[in-house]
C-alpha cells in the first residue's frame, strides 16, 4: 500500500477478486436440530420455491450440489444451471440466516467462518449461473468490476457486494491467509473451487488441505535456472495477509519472510527442498514474479 488505502481500494487498484433448505433451523454444532414438523411447515409455506426435502444440516444439499458440478478443470456451469433451483434455495437460506441475523446459531468462530466461506462461493456460483451463458470473463461481465463491487446480494439479512463479503466479513474478521485458497471468484486463476461445503467442525482441516493443495499445485512454480519464483498475484494484492502467522504452523527460524513464508509453510517436502536448494533457506536468492491473473470464467474444460 502506497498511501494507506483500504483493502477494497487495494483491490480496485489491481482488480477485485474475489443458499437447500429454506427452513428456520439451528446451524451450530451445539444447537439442537429443528423438529421435522416445523421444517415441513416452513417448507410448505414456501410452496414450490424449493425442491429440497427439509434437513437439519443446512449444508448437506449444497455439499451434494458441489460434488455434482465441480470438476478437476473447473465448474460445469451447464450442469449447475440445470440444478439452479437447488442453489437458489441455499442462497435463500443464506439470505435469512447468519451470524448477524441468527447469532445463537453461530456461537463459535468456526461456525461463522464456515458460513461466510460457503456464502461467498455459493453467491459467486449463483451470480454466474444467472448471468447470460455467453459470459466468459467475470471481471468484464459488468462495467468497473461491477460483478464484485456493485452487484448486491442479500446475505445474513443484509445487502452486500462480494467485495464487502470478502474483505469485511472474511479477511478483516478472521485474519487467516488460508481463506485465499478457499474463496473462489469464478475466474480461471482463482484457487480451484472445493467440491464440498465448509462445516464448522472441519473447516480448519479443510483450510489446511486447500492451502497445501494450492501451494503445491498452482500457486507457485520454480524456475531454478533463472532463480525465479513465479507466484499467484494474490500474494501481491493481499501481501499483508500472507505475512501473518498461520494457525497451527510454526514460523520457521531463518525461513522466508513476507508472503513467501506462507509458501514455505505449506510446501510439500519435495517442493520445499527444491525451493530451498535453488533459493536458499530463506528463499531470498530468488526473485519473485507475480503471474498475470486470468479472469476468464473457470468453466470445466
Amino acid at each position: 500500500m502506497r498511501h494507506q488505502m483500504s483493502p477494497s481500494d487495494v483491490l480496485l487498484s489491481v482488480n477485485p477478486r474475489r443458499a437447500l433448505s429454506i427452513v428456520a433451523f439451528a446451524l451450530a454444532a451445539n444447537t439442537s436440530v429443528a423438529s421435522s414438523a416445523l421444517a415441513q411447515g416452513a417448507a410448505a409455506s414456501q410452496g414450490a420455491r424449493s425442491p429440497l426435502a427439509p434437513t437439519g444440516d443446512p449444508y448437506q444439499a449444497y455439499d451434494a450440489l458441489l460434488r455434482a458440478v465441480v470438476r478437476r478443470s473447473g465448474v460445469d456451469y451447464r450442469a449447475l444451471r440445470a440444478r439452479l433451483p437447488e442453489l437458489r434455495a441455499f442462497c435463500d437460506w443464506l439470505a435469512e440466516n447468519g451470524p448477524t441475523a441468527t447469532p445463537t446459531a453461530f456461537a463459535t468462530a468456526d461456525s461463522k467462518l464456515a458460513y461466510w466461506l460457503n456464502a461467498y462461493n455459493a453467491t459467486v456460483l449463483r451470480a454466474i449461473a444467472e448471468s447470460p451463458a455467453s459470459m466468459r470473463n467475470v471481471l468484464e461481465s459488468m462495467p468497473n468490476s461491477g460483478f464484485f463491487r456493485t452487484r448486491t446480494h442479500r446475505i445474513d439479512r443484509r445487502s452486500m457486494t462480494l467485495d464487502a463479503l470478502e474483505n469485511r466479513e472474511v479477511r478483516e474478521r478472521f485474519s487467516d491467509a488460508r481463506v485465499h485458497a478457499a474463496l473462489n471468484c469464478g475466474a480461471r486463476s482463482c484457487p480451484p473451487l472445493a467440491a464440498q461445503a465448509f462445516r464448522p467442525r472441519t473447516v480448519q482441516a479443510q483450510l489446511d488441505r486447500l492451502a497445501t493443495a494450492w501451494v503445491n499445485n498452482g500457486a507457485v512454480s520454480l524456475d531454478a535456472s533463472a532463480r525465479a519464483l513465479r507466484v499467484s498475484s494474490l500474494f501481491q494484492w493481499f501481501s499483508s495477509d500472507f505475512t501473518r502467522p498461520v494457525r497451527g504452523r510454526a514460523v520457521l527460524q531463518n525461513g522466508a519472510q513476507g508472503p513467501m513464508r506462507f509458501v514455505q509453510s505449506f510446501a510439500a517436502p519435495a517442493l520445499r527442498s527444491a525451493l530451498e536448494g535453488a533459493c536458499g533457506a530463506d528463499l531470498s536468492r530468488c526473485r519473485v514474479e507475480h503471474v498475470a491473473y486470468d479472469w476468464s470464467l473457470n468453466e470445466a474444460r
